[in-house]
């Protein structure tokens, strides 16, 4: 006998759709409830979250490949290297690829948000007002009476983040993408504001292209000062002809970083004022939420079911 309910113990039950779907209209004034309350917890959570905007820039570089100066390479190989110039074609590291790891540096976007004052919009801000246009900042994080950082920070960070910190927030707006055939660099930005998602990716291809004029400035310069020297101090014609070349190119770099205003990147589509959002996608957090909770009730009419099968197995 003890043998016999030991075996009816073990008889797997067999739970099809339609047993759950049975159980689940057994209790549906429950289900009705529960799927009411989803639906309006999921919509106001819908309500609640902020839109956000994103603009696209669409960027060509602005300088070909140099077809280097032949044999000077192996004439003045060190002495070029020694005053900072590059006589290969393809030794040099592209403008453009150098242009986009300065937008993804957190050297870079730090000074960015430094110079346009970023760090609350960046860390603070938690949606826009479209009437007034300015943003509306969590006052768990930043007190806008007081002007002071309240936010609560696990050491080593502080209640006012850093710039670095700022910087990794910024770069996670951002996308950068770039087209290996052609060359064509995408700029993206996402944020709460349109009109300011729009300026900020403006404001960021123009620092990027100031930042390495710059450095193609002072480096110019700073060869420009030594080929000079030497060509003072070098009596070999060859080698005075040589330095005369590279000299030369320098001056032509030197010109065309304070002549050129898009220095690197050039623009081909400019950045755009959204006047759509990209997200949230409402009516799919409430399609999705409401869909979990259909999911759930059925696992609870399918544990309904099988306890009532072992209950009823025992039982027997």
């Amino acid at each position: 006998m003890d043998v016999k309910a030991t075996a009816q113990n073990k008889i797997p039950l067999q739970i099809g759709f339609s047993e759950i779907l049975g159980e689940l209209w057994r209790l549906k004034w429950y289900v009705v409830i529960v799927m009411f309350f989803t639906a309006a917890a999921s919509v106001y959570f819908a309500l609640q979250m902020p839109n956000i905007y994103r603009t696209t820039v669409v960027l060509a570089p602005a300088t070909e490949k140099k077809a280097g100066l032949g044999g000077l390479g192996s004439q003045l190989g060190g002495l070029a290297s020694l005053a900072g110039v590059n006589l290969s074609a393809s030794g040099g590291i592209d403008k453009t690829d150098l242009a986009i790891e300065l937008l993804k540096s957190r050297r870079f976007l730090s000074q960015f948000i430094t110079e346009y004052k970023l760090l609350i919009p960046i860390m603070a801000a938690k949606n826009w007002d479209l009437t007034s246009g300015t943003f509306i900042y969590d006052e768990d994080i930043y007190d806008t009476k007081n002007k002071l950082w309240v936010r609560a920070a696990i050491p080593p960070r502080k209640p006012e983040p850093s710039f670095e910190e700022a910087a990794v927030e910024l770069s996670g707006l951002m996308d950068i993408s770039k087209d290996k055939i052609t060359g064509m660099v995408k700029v993206s930005i996402e944020h709460l504001s349109p009109e300011l998602v729009q300026l900020w990716t403006q404001q960021l291809i123009i620092a990027v292209n100031n930042d390495i004029r710059q450095r193609d400035i002072l480096e110019a310069q700073s060869s420009l000062k030594y080929l000079s020297e030497q060509l003072q101090d070098t009596k070999v014609a060859e080698i005075r002809n040589s330095l005369a070349q590279l000299i030369e190119e320098q001056t032509k770099t030197l010109m065309m970083a304070n002549i050129r205003e898009e220095y690197v990147l050039k623009v081909v589509d400019p950045a755009f004022l959204p006047e759509e959002k990209v997200k949230p996608r409402r009516s799919m957090v409430v399609l999705v939420s409401m869909f979990s909770m259909g999911l759930l009730l059925m696992m609870v009419g399918y544990v309904r079911i099988l306890l009532a099968g072992r209950a009823e197995l025992k039982g027997s």
